[in-house]
């Protein structure tokens, strides 16, 4: 087993009306529905666009020049960022997915998944052309979703399959690629993980060993620190240049 094992990302993807969301709602309900915890991330194109609502007190914060504003109700815990996010990577979009999550699945972001073979993909077609074009763009690919028929894709080696009326099919698929990952990451009692701009450090077990003794040893001299072995710590370095 890989000393670090990041959480698995599936992406949905396709042309827009070819039925990315419905695909992401039905792989979501099917897996939470076997009990994995799952995480989502959409892609927003408009421009301009805002979670936040206009005249809303959070939205008067950001206005007033807050860049992280924090809205705190009963029943959720929002942050809203205001950073550039047109150079990011997709360690930065998922990161915030991290802690109890089994799975991340992604709608959209089609460039920045596009030749990444670490994330598989469910494609959206709603014809031949748009099929054909996907085989050249996406790899791998898992199946095809949206209103594509089997005709269609005869000689095609890659699934078909209705979401809609088949969803646990496509969830077969997933599990096929996904479980015995998600099986080791919660067998896992620790995982200590390195990431430097983005990208993930390999370590091995002996490696992982003495950081982590290294680690507790230094926080454990630290005012108000009680170290009994089993924390969760996390540690940020950010450059001044990051902050500017």
């Amino acid at each position: 087993m890989p000393a670090y094992l990041p959480i698995p990302i599936i992406a949905v993807v396709g042309s827009r009306k070819s039925g990315k969301t419905i695909t992401v709602e039905a792989i979501v309900r099917e897996l939470s529905r076997k009990g994995y915890r799952v995480a989502t991330v959409k892609h927003i194109h408009e421009p301009n666009f805002t979670i936040d609502a206009k005249g809303k007190d959070t939205w008067r914060h950001a206005k007033a020049g807050a860049h992280i504003t924090v809205g705190v109700s009963e029943k959720e815990f929002a942050t809203i960022r205001k950073v550039d996010t047109t150079k990011y990577v997709l360690s930065d979009i998922t990161k915030n997915c991290q802690g109890n999550t089994d799975i991340i699945v992604l709608e959209g972001f089609r460039s920045l998944v596009a030749q990444d073979l670490t994330v598989p993909k469910v494609v959206t077609a709603k014809n031949e052309d748009e099929i054909e074009e996907a085989v050249q763009v996406f790899k791998p690919i898992l199946a095809f979703t949206g209103s594509v028929s089997k005709i269609e894709t005869t000689n095609l080696k890659i699934p078909v399959v209705d979401v809609k009326k088949e969803p646990e099919k496509l969830i077969e698929i997933i599990e096929k690629r996904m479980a015995p990952i998600i099986q080791k990451r919660r067998e896992s009692k620790e995982i200590l993980s390195i990431n430097i701009n983005g990208k993930m450090l390999p370590l091995n077990p002996y490696v992982q060993k003495i950081t982590r003794n290294v680690l507790f040893a230094v926080i454990s001299t630290l005012k108000g620190a009680a170290i009994k072995g089993d924390e969760n710590v996390q540690i940020t370095i950010t450059s001044q240049s990051n902050l500017d």
